[in-house]
């Protein structure tokens, strides 16, 4: 099955301050991050961004917003128009802790939808979520009319939505910090502290093992 993973990071981090994709997290910036964990489950990769000249270091292609302006729903266009696979998942730059074997799930329930996209305590996540390549024109009639709230889109769409009930059915137990995202400087601290407490989890594993 070839998947391809799409990162949107053409946001602004106005709430920031700086730009949050290339913050570092334990020597490592989130971007990268996010591709190391992404190459266990997609063939290919995609950066969205207006900004070529940040991600040139990664060596990835890289796609503009065709809709400039209206938000992360141009953003997963622009990722699809680019796309040349079916599959695909759509991840928010400012999420450090994506769980690859989530991303697996997601792709493998594509089968018979159009996306499918997890709702944990009641909160939809379509920027950590799968798409088929075919809704990049649902979204496109959504941008010229100036519709950009995601959840409206899925109104006209084939879309499955996971609870954590219906993930734990699957075999997924997620963990708080799968969709843990960074807007405001007081949660990239809490993010490198997050991370310190996920390494010494995993290094307690291992020597007692």
């Amino acid at each position: 099955m070839q998947t391809t993973g799409i990162i949107l990071a053409g946001g602004k981090s106005t709430r920031m301050g700086t730009n949050k994709a290339l913050l570092d997290i334990n020597g490592k910036k989130v971007i990268e991050r996010i591709i190391d964990e992404l190459r266990h489950n997609v063939n290919n990769m995609i950066i969205v961004t207006n900004s070529f000249e940040d991600y040139k270091f990664l060596q990835l292609p890289m796609v503009k917003d065709r809709y400039k302006g209206m938000g992360p729903l141009a953003g997963i266009h622009a990722g699809l128009s680019a796309s040349d696979t079916e599959r695909n998942l759509i991840v928010a730059c400012d999420m450090p802790f994506v769980s690859p074997a989530l991303g697996t799930l997601l792709l493998e329930e594509l089968s018979e939808y159009q996306a499918v996209v997890p709702e944990i305590e009641g909160q939809l996540h379509p920027l950590f979520a799968a798409y088929r390549k075919d809704v990049q024109e649902e979204i496109e009639e959504a941008l010229k009319r100036e519709q950009l709230r995601i959840r409206s889109f899925f109104d006209r769409i084939h879309v499955k939505i996971l609870t954590e009930t219906q993930l734990e059915n699957l075999g997924y137990h997620f963990n708080s910090t799968d969709f843990y995202n960074m807007n405001h400087p007081e949660e990239y601290h809490q993010a490198k502290n997050m991370s310190k407490g996920r390494k010494e989890r995993v290094n307690h594993e291992i020597f007692s093992s």
